[in-house]
């Protein structure tokens, strides 16, 4: 009775549509298992296929049968007497099935056995999504756990989410254990090659989906990956865009293989990183380097930036030298100032010595070489041992701010736009990444860099500039410029406001010196300018325009004196303008760049999913509704498969526009290697010493201490290290210093002018 009342109380839960029926006809037996499955999901059983027979001459089905999973009897364990705990029994011999004949007149399938009562107790409705037959991933969902494996979610917050988006998990069609099946077996599937052939099917995968993708490896003398550098269509975009200045650096601990990454970074028209290439590295060799900076602009069609930025590897700079020979090459002034903090003498209050604020005013404040000579020279009677002024005087050229004065720098004098990038590869990266895990989260990084500048686009499109004046040339820079170019713009015009100039012999040649912005009239260095009427041109010995791309207040001085009251447009620099992004991009094939082909799908996607989740949250609390937008759907989804078959894709011309056929050998994929590297595993903890072993009885709040003392510093007499104690830590120093740094470095403060005293580190290092 109990079964009985339960089977009743279950099948007032049916829909009257999914009561199957003798005579119930379907095309094809697919349809009538799906039909099945709808049928048991409701009532609440498990289901599986019986047999199929199918026809010996055309291997068409011909009948089958579609069965309760209690059907029938397990069969005798033939190891039953070694098992020590069996599995519980499922099957009750039940006799619920339905079975299918082909129909010869109506040329589908016919329900011809039906038999619908149950001999065990049915499912309760709040474990219906339990059983096994109504557990499926759909490719839907499938997508959403990819997404969110992709971004960092755990299977459980990820599952938790799936369940809240849908009401609970009773109307989620698979469990956590589901989830993270799902997700292991992908591992497994994108792995299924090794570590070099699952990466190349990723990049072939990549071009594939658009053939604007690029990527190239290194073999070795054994056939061997050595070197892999891989390159999307925005990157190739932005290079075009934005290629003008490059920073590249290297760093470890971010891969299995612990192979150096690098990456090319520059910044984009609102000065935020942008990536323009990245590489897996087998070493830093200058084979190495060569081959990856030749595969980069071969990848870039062949153009080469006005500057780039690297730290102070030989073999770098050599790489750099015979592949970037137009190129200006600089060298990053904050591992300088790192490595003079390391090799220079701290200041010395008794004698009046500040070395690094000395050599920071090297490299940053002297701007004719004669004065930087003399200055650097008194630097050395200062050291005593000068094996480091001396190697670093041989680069002069490329951290001197001498030697840099017509070098197109964008205000760029450090890497520190690629270690912002490494530190945050790090945050999301572990060693002990796959090669997969590694490209997907490394795409991850690239991508929230991405959304920081349509974050950028969107406030500049929805906030007016502060415009301090309304005159035509501030009005028509706000309108140009974007927001965070536009205040440096305005700075500089600020300043022009103050300066005093006075007219040379010549012709339209000025000495123009601009003033404080205070009470006090204060007049800094004087620069000749040289000014055209006609041609609407001027030319200022600053060269910040040539060396920044923003005209300075010497120049727009000179202008105002020429009655030019609008920016002449040689003098609006289009990277960083609003329109910097405008025109079309080819590729090194000579075809059209398309960033994100799917873009106009994923419009689709986002506009029929909320309107199809907002009708079935409307039909879901009315039977009649739900039953009216389920067959609906049933029917719609069928012209839709219909439709896609004929169409063979949402366009041909899309298609044939945005998708490339790769077809390689599985051979090819499966042999692949990568060179390997012997990597030497680190324990955390580190060698005891046997007297440590003695102090058994130490707090625990003393253990914590020992991590932060520091090896004992070398110094090169008493005093210094005496000065050290009275005065600071030496950690403190590279700290404040970096944060200093930050500060001096800002773009707006670089444009208005900063004095030479902003640009001393005299103020840094007092504690």
């Amino acid at each position: 009775m109990e079964e009985d009342a339960a089977n009743g109380s279950n099948m007032e839960n049916v829909l009257p549509c999914l009561i199957p029926r003798i005579g119930m006809k379907f095309r094809n037996p697919d349809e009538g298992w799906r039909f099945w499955l709808a049928y048991s999901g409701q009532k609440g059983f498990d289901v599986r296929k019986r047999y199929s027979n199918t026809s010996k001459i055309d291997g068409n089905v011909t009948s089958c049968r579609f069965v309760c999973a209690n059907q029938g009897h397990r069969g005798k364990d033939k190891k039953g007497y070694e098992v020590k705990c069996h599995r519980a029994e499922t099957r009750t011999d039940c006799e619920v099935r339905m079975g299918l004949v082909k129909d010869k007149e109506f040329g589908g399938y016919k329900v011809y056995d039906l038999n619908l009562e149950h001999n065990h107790n049915l499912h309760l409705p709040e474990t219906f999504h339990l059983m096994v037959s109504q557990r499926k991933i759909s490719d839907l969902q499938a997508f959403e756990i990819e997404t969110a494996d992709d971004s960092g979610i755990g299977p459980k917050a990820s599952h938790e989410l799936a369940c809240r988006q849908v009401g609970g998990p009773l109307n989620l069609s698979y469990t956590i254990r589901d989830h993270k099946n799902y997700l292991r077996g992908k591992r497994q599937r994108e792995m299924v090659y090794g570590q070099a052939g699952s990466m190349l099917k990723y990049f072939q995968d990549k071009m594939a989906e658009n053939p604007a993708f690029q990527y190239a490896t290194q073999m070795d003398a054994e056939e061997k990956i050595a070197n892999i550098f891989w390159a999307d269509a925005r990157m190739i975009a932005d290079y075009i865009h934005f290629g003008d200045i490059v920073s590249f650096d290297t760093t470890f601990g971010t891969n299995r293989e612990s192979r150096p990454f690098g990456v090319f970074v520059g910044f984009n028209q609102f000065r935020q990183t942008i990536v323009f290439g990245a590489a897996l590295m087998y070493d830093e060799t200058f084979e190495s380097f060569k081959w990856l900076f030749e595969t980069f602009l071969q990848a870039h069609s062949g153009k080469q930036p006005k500057t780039i930025y690297t730290d102070q590897d030989y073999a770098m700079g050599k790489a750099i030298e015979q592949v970037f020979q137009e190129t200006w090459h600089g060298l990053c002034s904050f591992h300088i100032m790192q490595n003079a903090i390391k090799h220079l003498p701290l200041r010395q209050k008794e004698k009046g010595l500040n070395v690094l604020a000395d050599f920071s005013a090297c490299m940053f404040e002297y701007e004719d070489k004669e004065k930087f000579e003399r200055e650097f020279a008194i630097l050395r009677t200062k050291v005593e041992k000068q094996s480091w002024l001396d190697s670093i005087y041989k680069l002069k050229e490329k951290w001197a701010e001498c030697y840099m004065k017509h070098v197109c720098t964008l205000g760029m004098r450090s890497t520190q736009l690629s270690e912002s990038l490494n530190n945050d590869l790090k945050i999301h990266f572990k060693s002990d990444f796959d090669i997969i895990r590694f490209l997907k989260h490394f795409e991850r990084v690239v991508q929230g860099k991405r959304n920081n500048e349509l974050n950028s686009e969107f406030e500049s499109r929805k906030k007016i500039p502060r415009v301090i004046i309304k005159i035509p040339m501030l009005l028509q820079a706000s309108k140009s410029y974007t927001p965070i170019v536009f205040e440096a713009f305005q700075g500089q015009y600020e300043r022009s406001m103050t300066a005093c100039a006075k007219v040379l012999d010549g012709n339209n040649e000025y000495l123009v010196a601009t003033g404080s912005l205070g009470e006090d009239v204060v007049l800094d260095e004087e620069y000749i300018v040289i000014g055209n009427p006609l041609d609407q041109t001027v030319i200022c010995s600053c060269n910040l325009f040539n060396r920044i791309g923003i005209i300075c207040a010497h120049a727009l001085k000179v202008l105002d004196l020429m009655n030019i009251k609008s920016l002449p447009t040689q003098y609006i620099l289009k990277r960083w303008t609003r329109q910097a992004r405008s025109g079309t991009v080819q590729d090194k094939n000579g075809r059209i760049v398309i960033e994100n082909p799917k873009f106009d799908a994923m419009r689709r996607y986002r506009y029929f999913s909320q309107k199809l989740l907002n009708l079935a949250h409307r039909a879901a609390y009315y039977p009649e509704c739900t039953s009216l937008m389920d067959n609906t759907i049933d029917l719609l989804g069928q012209q839709i498969e219909d439709k896609i078959n004929i169409c063979s894709g949402p366009s041909n011309a899309e298609k044939n526009a945005t998708q490339v056929d790769i077809v390689v050998p599985n051979d090819t994929l499966s042999n692949a290697q990568l060179k390997k590297k012997e990597v030497r595993i680190r324990s955390s903890k580190r060698k005891k010493f046997g007297w440590e072993g003695k102090h058994k009885g130490r707090k625990k709040g003393q253990s914590k201490n020992i991590l932060h003392v520091q090896a004992p510093k070398v110094y090169q007499n008493s005093e210094q290290a005496q000065e050290v104690k009275e005065t600071s830590n030496p950690a403190s120093i590279d700290i404040q210093f970096h944060k200093e740094y930050n500060t001096i470095n800002s773009f707006t403060q670089l444009l208005t002018g900063a004095s030479s005293d902003d640009l001393k580190t005299e103020n840094f290092f007092e504690l």
